[in-house]
C-alpha cells in the first residue's frame, strides 16, 4: 500500500486497558483491546476504504450499533503516531514497536 499506516499495528493506552488497531493494505482491518475483545464494535465490520482527499477511513459494516463510528478522520499521521478523530473523540496511538 501507498500509505505510511497500513500493515503497521497502532497502540493506544485509554487509562485502563491497551487498544491495537491495524489497518491492513488489502482492506481488511482488526480493532481490539488487550483483553481481546472488539473496540466500537469492529467485529461487525469486514473491510475499510480510504479516501486520501479527506482523510477518512470509512468501515464497511454488515451490522451496525447505536455506538458504531463507521467514519473516522485521520488528523495527524507520521511515522511513529497516528491520531483518529472517532465522531468528535480524538485517539492517538503509537507504532507498536
Amino acid at each position: 500500500s501507498q500509505y505510511s499506516f497500513t500493515n503497521v499495528s497502532w497502540i493506544r493506552d485509554n487509562g485502563h486497558d491497551e487498544e491495537t488497531i491495524r489497518f491492513n493494505a488489502d482492506g481488511s482491518f482488526s480493532y481490539f483491546c488487550a483483553c481481546g475483545n472488539p473496540v466500537n464494535d469492529a467485529d461487525l465490520c469486514e473491510s475499510y476504504t480510504y479516501n486520501d482527499e479527506t482523510k477518512e477511513i470509512k468501515f464497511e459494516c454488515f451490522e451496525t450499533t447505536e455506538e458504531m463510528v463507521t467514519n473516522i478522520k485521520i488528523v495527524e499521521m507520521s511515522e511513529d503516531v497516528l491520531e483518529l478523530d472517532f465522531n468528535g473523540e480524538i485517539r492517538k496511538f503509537e507504532k507498536e514497536k
